[in-house]
């Protein structure tokens, strides 16, 4: 098998591998010998009276914690109330969205505690759980490239150049894109664990996160010329036009219930690591070293 072939197979390959271990880490903890986490989808959930528990969290339903019953990690409800009854202990945060925190006087909350979205409690019995999760997906991804669009007309109007440069090292190096775009969050995370609860990392973390925001902004920008870009090939001149074109892409793929969301992150993780390889668009694709990845090159 040629490699200009082989390649798009191993880059689909890595991406899955990525999205699955990135979709890991929103999984469920398992239960351990003694304690075990409560969670539920659809329905009440009551933690019995004296049971301990990591983590209680319902979906859809109320959460009741009973007399004498501790939580040893966080307590929510999401479309539902969480009750607290007499000397019920939440090590962690307790809180309710679409609905109320319903606190006994004897019960003790060590974290926080507040209520989300209280008088929207009756979009989950319209919408149901599902429904209203979708809505509030379909909001925050609006929301989302809103700010994409009022950021990617700026930098159009003041950093064209950089654009096209990342653009363009997605299109003649995606196998490099993605192997940076993967070790970049990879880093993040290292730096993370080496400078956490450390004064340096007080400092270095947060300014890390804004970093590495503003780097996927970019990027995701740079990915919508990109596709806008393959969809339009006749007019390669048209930069609004591909920005907006593919950003409106995206924006439709997003509304796919769970997938669009991932694909959406997959596709702008090229960008990301696109935006990294060219040094924020300082690099062209004609300048990067041919060394990064001599196999993308060979003739067919």
């Amino acid at each position: 098998m040629k490699w200009k072939i082989a390649k798009w197979w191993l880059i689909g390959f890595l991406a899955l591998l990525w999205a699955l271990w990135v979709g890991g880490g929103y999984m469920p903890a398992q239960a351990n010998s003694t304690y075990q986490d409560t969670f539920k989808i659809g329905g009440d959930v009551v933690v019995a009276e004296s049971q301990t528990v990591n983590d209680a969290f319902v979906i859809g339903g109320d959460l009741t914690v009973q007399p004498g019953a501790i939580v040893q990690g966080d307590a929510f409800a999401i479309g539902g109330n969480l009750r607290l009854e007499d000397n019920a202990q939440v090590a962690g945060d307790a809180f309710a969205v679409g609905g109320q925190v319903i606190r006994s006087e004897s019960a003790v909350v060590n974290g926080s505690e507040f209520t989300v979205l209280e008088n929207f409690g009756g979009m989950f019995d319209r919408f149901g759980v599902l429904g209203t999760l979708y809505l509030g997906n379909v909001a925050i991804w609006a929301v989302t490239f809103v700010v994409a669009a009022i950021a990617g007309c700026l930098l159009l109007l003041l950093l064209p150049g950089h654009v096209d440069a990342i653009a363009a090292a997605v299109q003649a190096r995606p196998f490099m894109s993605l192997v940076y775009g993967i070790g970049g969050f990879i880093g993040l995370i290292v730096l993370t664990v080496l400078v956490s609860g450390s004064v340096v990392g007080a400092i270095v973390i947060p300014l890390a996160n804004i970093a590495i925001l503003l780097t996927w902004l970019l990027g995701g920008i740079s990915m919508s010329v990109w596709l806008g870009r393959r969809l339009r090939a006749r007019q390669p001149d048209a930069r609004f036009q591909h920005f907006w074109l593919g950003l409106f892409l995206l924006f439709v793929i997003s509304l796919i219930p769970i997938a669009g969301g991932l694909l959406v992150s997959l596709i702008t993780l090229f960008g990301f690591g696109a935006t990294l390889l060219s040094r924020f668009g300082v690099q062209t694709a004609n300048t990067l070293p041919i060394g990064l990845d001599r196999l993308e090159h060979q003739p067919e």
